[in-house]
């Protein structure tokens, strides 16, 4: 059962305080989990130059004969690399809905130093915080895929990837040598391109195909927007379901990233005050805009309902008053390029703001106004 607290101001400072304390947490969090990834995707990469390696005869090829073997070796070390991944990430969805629901628990509270009373005891926080990790492990995003299946998306997409690079220079450079033979054996000059798919196909170009799976865009790049988004998800459920079984609760505040570096939606999300409970404050986690993109880092914080103001309630506005306030250079980071230039144009409308462009687009051409 639910704790039963007192609801006085110092156990809401305590929930404040315990609330600034997780974010803290998830951001380091989120540090390690990326840290520990790169590593397991980085050993990987290095599994496959070994592969790789191992295979190559005296002309510092693989064998044609030797690509089946390899292929499915390579396919291995994926295989390998997910169940790391999954234990990796299995392991912050706990955590981080451990620290979602924190806050409102007695341990929570006594971390912040201040005098307060629980929220949830036990038993009610290890409840919010299971439902919190099956909710992030069942919920199906706008692309209609749950978490297990973007998961496999990830993997299939590193196996194609590899594969597909490694197998292209290997056979290539077997056809490659084949002509070079023929070229010389004519007494002809080997042409530039056929050197080339030679050269790509030897072992130290080989290797480099393993670099795929690391880097900006690269497998590993894929797989931390998972991971940051699905942990942080996990985090914000448990904290606002604690949130809403809190006496004087007021709503959410939606908390720009500590590492919001330009602007975007989320400056819109944190500044409207659409309801007349403040800047980026949404009634409950229903009409809350959270997250606001994949791979975010923003966060929401409980408001108590009586800390919205009269000018918070006189400050009620709309989407387009919003935006208005906006400088221009915010806009367009709000909308990007052409389609703040459709805004300025007063052709899109406030429930068209958050639409991707395309749809923006498809939806003015069937009015006409393309």
């Amino acid at each position: 059962m639910e704790a039963q607290p007192v609801n006085t101001a110092a156990t809401r400072a305590a929930i404040k305080r315990a609330s600034q304390q997780a974010r803290n947490a998830m951001q380091q969090l989120d540090k390690d989990t990326i840290a520990a990834l790169q590593e397991i995707y980085s050993s990987a990469a290095e599994a496959v130059r070994d592969a790789i390696r191992a295979r190559v005869d005296s002309t510092d090829t693989v064998p044609v004969g030797q690509l089946r073997e390899l292929l499915q070796q390579i396919e291995d070390v994926i295989d390998r690399l997910a169940v790391e991944r999954d234990q990796l990430l299995q392991q912050g969805l706990v955590e981080a809905a451990t620290l979602g629901v924190r806050p409102y628990t007695a341990a929570g509270v006594a971390a912040t130093g201040r005098a307060g009373q629980a929220v949830l005891d036990t038993g009610a926080a290890m409840r919010v915080h299971e439902v919190a990790v099956r909710f992030v492990q069942t919920f199906q995003a706008a692309d209609g895929l749950n978490l297990s299946e973007r998961i496999w998306r990830l993997d299939k997409g590193a196996k194609e990837a590899l594969t597909r690079s490694i197998g292209q220079a290997v056979v290539s450079g077997w056809d490659a040598a084949r002509a070079a033979r023929s070229y010389m054996t004519g007494g002809q000059m080997v042409p530039f391109d056929v050197a080339q798919r030679l050269k790509f196909s030897k072992v130290d170009q080989l290797v480099n195909g393993a670099d795929l799976l690391l880097g900006k865009g690269g497998e590993v790049w894929k797989a931390e927007r998972v991971m940051r988004t699905e942990i942080n998800r996990a985090h914000g459920t448990a904290y606002m379901t604690g949130a809403e079984k809190t006496p004087g609760f007021g709503g959410f505040r939606f908390l720009l990233s500590p590492m919001h570096s330009k602007p975007d939606i989320c400056d819109l999300l944190a500044a409207q005050n659409l309801y007349g409970l403040g800047a980026g404050v949404y009634p409950d986690a229903k009409a809350c805009p959270w997250p606001a993109h994949p791979n975010t880092l923003s966060f929401v914080e409980m408001v108590f309902a009586d800390e919205v103001t009269d000018a918070d309630r006189a400050g009620k506005e709309t989407v387009t008053d919003a935006m208005a306030r906006m400088s221009p250079e915010v806009r367009q980071g709000i909308l990007g390029v052409e389609k703040a230039d459709l805004y300025d144009a007063g052709q899109v409308k406030p429930w068209m703001i958050r639409s991707p462009l395309y749809a923006v687009k498809q939806r003015l051409a069937r009015t006409g106004n393309a």
